[in-house]
């Protein structure tokens, strides 16, 4: 009687064990997840900043042009309005 009952214990122990070592494999799954999950999410990150300096670049060159066209265009204005006066 008494080996059927430590019988019975060890086969719940090592159910038990068994379980405990399967969720710690999923736990360990889930980390590596996150992990190469939160690595791309950094290069996502120092991809958009990248976008974001060339866009910032490209908008400063853009408002020099018109900054300079609006200073031609007054420089004509004037020019025509002298010319007229």
């Amino acid at each position: 009687m008494l080996n059927k009952y430590t019988d019975k214990v060890t086969e719940g122990y090592e159910g038990f064990n068994n379980t405990v070592l399967r969720l710690s494999d999923d736990i360990g799954k889930m980390a590596d997840r996150i992990g190469e999950m939160s690595e791309r999410i950094l290069e996502t990150q120092r991809i958009q900043a990248e976008n974001i300096a060339l866009t910032q670049k490209s908008m400063m060159e853009i408002m020099k042009m018109v900054s300079k066209q609006m200073e031609t265009s007054n420089q004509f204005m004037e020019l025509m309005a002298n010319k007229a006066a």
